[in-house]
């Protein structure tokens, strides 16, 4: 489409996260005419953080760049700015201790995958026997090639069946691969397909080894990265308008949208772009009486999500943290965490009298009734009150 042709087009974007970000500023820069729509009073949404009355930073978790998230590592270049890390070990903890470290394969010497992992790999409580087991899981995670076919195939068990059938030692999956599925994908070994599983293993540990590399933003996305890039997204045309939460859609007698509903608020557009995520979606087809008709939509109230609780916790003192990227298991049985010295990793707290420690909790759904205010208190062992 020309440049004359295009900016005859009006499209609306739904969701200003990084989804609906992307798709206004490549929009934009193609010469439409789009405007970008975000539920909140910032952009970004629910990634992009916010301060408190204080002053503190608080975001909804932690945010990680893998090695292969070349789209991210391409618009920062774009953007000319510096908001990451170094690529950052990570280790995981049981209430046993610490349990494993992980390389950072850019720094070391590399090896034909899957040997990198093993050898590179630091266990420091699991025995060899039980983790010579997966072994023969090898099979399986070859024999997943992310087909069609090879879904169908795997789909059907779940992955604690697939480790058991696999000989996977008990101790091996409780304390290697059910803590992965936890903060991989967010559910315990009983609710993860076989096939998402493979999924994950054979990216990461056959395919890719590198990928696993990981840097962090060095302050909230929404400051560092966000900011910059809906500079960028005006300077290209584009309009964002915050505090427009969409509550239906306008369809013309051809059954074409043309346009969304914000309250009583009407925006015409040529196309609609939905770029929120699942619990944002139902709570729009839930108002909107043209979108409870389709069944498409209908049926999207039938997709599950799930929840996270993220806590950022301000500590009186110094607190020793091995390594700033931190994964646990072992807690309790359906749900994991991860811990981050924010100390490290965010430029703000590098001189911070005391400590700032960041928690994560996935599938989190039986801890979200205990939130009874915003403000919490810790008793620290010196009897001391820290507010988190």
């Amino acid at each position: 489409m020309t440049q004359q042709a295009s900016q005859q087009k009006k499209v609306v974007v739904v969701g200003a996260g990084w989804a609906g970000l992307g798709a206004t500023y490549h929009l934009a820069k193609q010469g439409y005419d789009v405007t970008l729509l975000e539920a909140g009073s910032e952009p970004g949404g629910l990634v992009a953080g916010w301060r408190t009355t204080a002053g503190r930073a608080i975001e909804v978790g932690i945010h990680g760049f893998w090695y292969p998230y070349r789209n991210i590592f391409s618009l920062i270049n774009e953007l000319e700015i510096d908001p990451f890390t170094h690529w950052s070990c990570s280790c995981q903890y049981s209430p046993a201790g610490l349990e494993v470290e992980s390389p950072v394969f850019q720094y070391l010497p590399r090896l034909p995958s899957p040997l990198g992992t093993f050898v590179y790999t630091r266990f420091h409580r699991l025995p060899l026997i039980d983790r010579l087991s997966a072994l023969p899981l090898l099979y399986a995670v070859i024999d997943f090639d992310n087909s069609d076919e090879a879904w169908r195939r795997y789909d059907f068990i779940t992955a604690r069946e697939l480790f058991k059938d696999f000989g996977v030692s008990a101790r091996l999956y409780q304390e290697s691969f059910e803590p992965m599925l936890l903060v991989g994908l967010f559910a315990p070994g009983e609710q993860c397909s076989a096939a998402a599983t493979l999924g994950m293993l054979y990216f990461f540990i056959l395919a890719h080894q590198p990928n696993f590399d990981v840097v962090w933003c060095r302050g909230t996305v929404g400051e560092k990265i966000f900011r910059p890039w809906v500079k960028r997204i005006q300077q290209a045309g584009g309009k964002l308008l915050t505090n427009k939460r969409v509550t239906d859609v306008i369809v013309d007698s051809e059954q074409r949208v043309t346009g969304v509903v914000c309250n009583q608020e009407v925006f015409a557009a040529d196309a609609v772009i939905f770029a929120v995520g699942i619990t944002g979606m139902k709570k729009i087809i839930a108002s909107s009486a043209n979108l409870q008709i389709r069944e498409q939509f209908r049926n999207l109230t039938n997709l599950g999500a799930i929840d996270v609780l993220a806590t950022r916790l301000w500590f009186d003192r110094k607190i020793n943290i091995p390594h700033p990227s931190n994964a646990c298991f072992g807690f309790d049985k359906t749900t994991g965490w991860t811990f981050f010295d924010l100390n490290a990793l965010h430029d703000e707290y590098k001189n911070e009298p005391g400590t700032v420690v960041e928690v994560d909790f996935y599938h989190a759904n039986q801890f979200l009734p205990l939130l009874t205010s915003c403000t919490w208190k810790y008793k620290c062992q010196n009897h001391n009150y820290v507010q988190g």
